[in-house]
């Protein structure tokens, strides 16, 4: 009897040990076209913004849409992710995307395309915000 609860009490103790915590952190990051940025392990680049989105004050058909590329680079891995922000169901892209670095999870989540288009003056977009989550 004794043996049965030492053995059932053991296997409650192991059971119970075995839920990991997880450490996740989420930064937001504004990276400006062209220059690499070091986040954690990775460097993440802009390599190019397509903006075709509405400019302010103008009457548009649709509201149109800003695509980013970025280049993610650790030590043994390199991606190329596509993100989207509009009327993106033509080019199949997404604001947020889910994929492993160095054998981390990662999500990046494109949060803002700044400066925004204008009617009176051209405008080249320059700096795009990321929410970056690891873990």
């Amino acid at each position: 009897m004794k043996r049965y609860c030492f053995i059932i009490f053991s296997l409650f103790l192991v059971s119970s040990g075995c839920k990991k915590q997880v450490d996740s952190t989420k930064e937001v990051k504004s990276f400006t076209l062209n220059v690499p940025k070091k986040v954690g392990n990775a460097t993440f680049t802009v390599t190019s913004i397509d903006d075709s989105r509405c400019p302010e004050n103008a009457n548009c058909i649709s509201m149109g849409k800003v695509s980013v590329l970025l280049k993610v680079q650790s030590d043994f891995d390199l991606k190329t992710l596509q993100f989207c922000m509009g009327d993106c169901k033509d080019i199949g892209a997404t604001d947020k995307i889910l994929f492993p670095i160095a054998n981390v999870k990662c999500e990046v989540k494109i949060i803002d395309v700044k400066p925004y288009p204008n009617l009176s003056t051209a405008v080249i977009p320059k700096t795009v915000t990321f929410e970056i989550k690891k873990g």
